[in-house]
């Protein structure tokens, strides 16, 4: 069958999307369905990269953020060996593809990769030379704030004149573009703006530094040229990091930093972490202004700014943007993959029997609609890609000063139409059990089947999260799963069971926001499950429904969960005004993607069954909000 792929070449990982005629979706590249951005050298002279380069353990052998260096004239030394970074973006290239084809059967019949807007020619050009060197000869190039638009065009749909801005925060590169819905298609407007050395990999070396003063400067003192004490630099490094990402989600941490005298402890808080990367963050504000100058807006005409790039959600980030705009900060469900899954969709627009051909003129034609199903209900097949496909690269006006391929054609029943098919969820399950149906009878109850009769209902699917791993959550597959502190399957009696060791959640989850508000429009609403604790949970626990990032409600419920029986099956019900009585400003019950989250600090088993939503729950005594602690 055919199919295109889009991939982001970030600076700290790299993620893939597949476009074919059943829709778009992400592609699991192991370890965390983003694979890093890190090369290896083995022993053998075998150049490996990804989560094979994570076994690598001389720090001589191993190259990272090799993307910030691309067009550079000296070499990157690997095992004594030299190495352009064209040459080990192209290795991940490859090996990305490699697994894509092992996946799907084949190779894609078009790719896209993407690259910052900010790269001028030069470094465009260069950049052509990744794809060469993996062999690739059918491709496109886009910039990333163009995908990670398109992305979002058919995340929701978008009115005729809506004006946003694409704010871009990876891990090496800030972009921004502002963007026009207009009558058949979305433009880009004025100059996209970005600062090329700025992102997570800065926040880390930032936070080091700041670690390193509690220190007293031990870390600096580390002779790197040992290769012990490189080692030692290199897990403490990745200690901070941990650090940064946890600093999203808890209000301090605490660093045990290795040191050959001893380990030391540092302790960071979330407010200190913002004051140390305030100033970078102010940065990319006023580019985003310069952005808006440039294409003679006034801040106030935009409607809404848009997030891509893991690092878009540092909470910093969507705060300073509400602050300075005043205007609704919108983010993806997975930053991460916002660049890909827009790549993939340019991608779609190549379906056969269609030629790749170099870009004429400015517009760039909307992708295609997906095709309609067969009378049997399957996708109805297309013919292998013309065997004349060739190369598209950037056009040469886009090497004019200030203009940077400035026009964007999407449709806007484009967008509506993958929305209502829902296209994003991601497939890193089995094939999943028929759509649970939901009610609408003349009394307007209504129900929404999260996990019944044994299955995880599309379109959501079951994840776990720990500390170690947040953003891009492990599946739970039919033999289960886990982490480093918490474990799920699905038993043979229709049965959730989850064990916690550690801190951890086990939660529900789309691929894009579900229509749910309407659930809050009746007081009666509530989520319903069938509860038997095993364990009871020795430290906090909540209950939680999210929106997009940072958008959230929860509830505490680690009383509720050690006053039920231990070993007896229970059904709770938690008013869902609970939820919105705890919400916080940036609550948007239109665009909820986690209807079911369970995040507990401690040691917890239980088994949960039977998880939906409705506005009817009559024969279910709901548990009183001031009793849920």
């Amino acid at each position: 069958m055919w199919y295109g792929l889009g991939v982001d070449l970030g600076t700290s990982f790299c993620a893939a999307a597949v476009a074919s005629p059943s829709g778009v979706r992400t592609v699991y590249l192991p370890p965390d369905v983003v694979t890093p951005s890190i090369a290896y050298l083995t022993a053998e002279s075998k150049l490996v990269t990804g989560a094979a380069a994570l076994d690598g353990t001389d720090p001589k052998r191993r190259a990272t953020e090799f993307k910030r260096r691309l067009g550079e004239p000296s070499p990157i030394i690997l095992g004594g060996q030299p190495y352009s970074a064209a040459a080990l973006m192209a290795a991940q290239l490859r090996d990305i593809l490699a697994e894509v084809e092992r996946i799907h059967g084949g190779p894609p019949a078009t790719v896209v990769l993407t690259h910052p807007a900010i790269w001028g020619p030069y470094r465009r050009e260069q950049f052509t030379e990744v794809p060469r060197l993996a062999g690739i000869t059918n491709y496109r190039l886009i910039t990333e704030p163009e995908a990670a638009a398109t992305h979002y065009c058919r995340e929701r749909q978008l009115s005729d004149g809506d004006v946003i801005a694409v704010y871009d925060l990876g891990g090496g590169t800030f972009d921004t573009t502002i963007l026009r819905v207009k009558d058949g298609g979305a433009e880009i407007l004025g100059t996209p703006e970005g600062i090329e050395h700025m992102g997570g990999v800065d926040f880390d070396e930032t936070l080091l530094a700041e670690v390193d003063k509690h220190v007293d400067g031990a870390i600096s003192r580390l002779d790197r040229t040992d290769d012990e004490q490189a080692g030692l630099h290199e897990k403490i490094r990745a200690l901070v990091v941990k650090a940064k990402e946890d600093l999203s989600i808890e209000p301090d941490v605490t660093v045990s930093v290795p040191l050959p005298d001893g380990a030391r402890e540092v302790s960071i808080s979330r407010l200190e972490f913002n004051e140390l990367i305030k100033p970078s963050i102010a940065l990319t504000v006023e580019a985003v202004h310069r952005a808006a100058a440039s294409a003679e807006l006034k801040p106030e005409q935009l409607d809404a700014i848009v997030l891509a790039g893991g690092s878009s959600r540092i909470p910093l980030v969507a705060q300073q943007l509400a602050q300075e705009f005043g205007k609704p900060v919108r983010t993806a469900m997975h930053p991460k993959h916002t660049v890909a899954l827009g790549a993939a969709h340019l991608a779609q627009r190549h379906q056969p029997s269609e030629v790749i051909r170099p870009a004429a003129s400015r517009v760039l034609a909307a992708p295609a609609a997906p095709p309609a199903p067969g009378a049997a209900g399957q996708a109805t097949p297309v013919p292998p890609p013309s065997p004349t496909a060739t190369a598209e690269t950037t056009p040469p006006a886009a090497a004019d000063a200030g203009s940077r391929v400035p026009w964007l054609a999407v449709t806007v029943s484009a967008c509506i139409a993958v929305v209502v098919a829902v296209l994003l969820t991601i497939a890193l399950l089995p094939s999943p059990p028929p759509p649970a149906q939901q009610a609408h009878p003349e009394d307007d109850s209504h129900r929404a089947d999260l996990f019944t009769d044994g299955s995880i209902r599309p379109p959501w699917r079951g994840y776990l999260g720990s500390v170690a791993n947040y953003w891009a959550g492990v599946p739970i597959g039919s033999k289960g799963n886990s982490t480093d502190t918490v474990a799920a399957s699905i038993d043979g009696l229709g049965r959730l069971n989850v064990t916690w060791t550690g801190k951890g959640q086990v939660y529900l989850q789309s691929g894009e926001p579900q229509p749910m508000d309407d659930f809050f429009a009746h007081s009666d609403a509530a989520m319903v499950f069938d509860v038997l604790v095993r364990t009871p949970p020795t430290d906090e626990t909540t209950l939680q429904v999210q929106c997009e990032h940072p958008c959230f409600a929860g509830v505490p419920v680690s009383d509720l969960f050690k006053r039920l029986p231990v070993n007896q099956t229970v059904t709770v019900a938690v008013p869902l005004r609970c939820f919105a009585e705890n919400a916080g400003t940036l609550w948007r019950p239109e665009a909820i993607d986690t209807p079911w989250l369970v995040l507990s600090e401690g040691t917890f088993a239980a088994s949960f069954s039977n998880i939906y939503w409705s506005t009817d729950v009559a024969e279910v005594e709901p548990v009183p909000c001031d009793q849920l602690s």
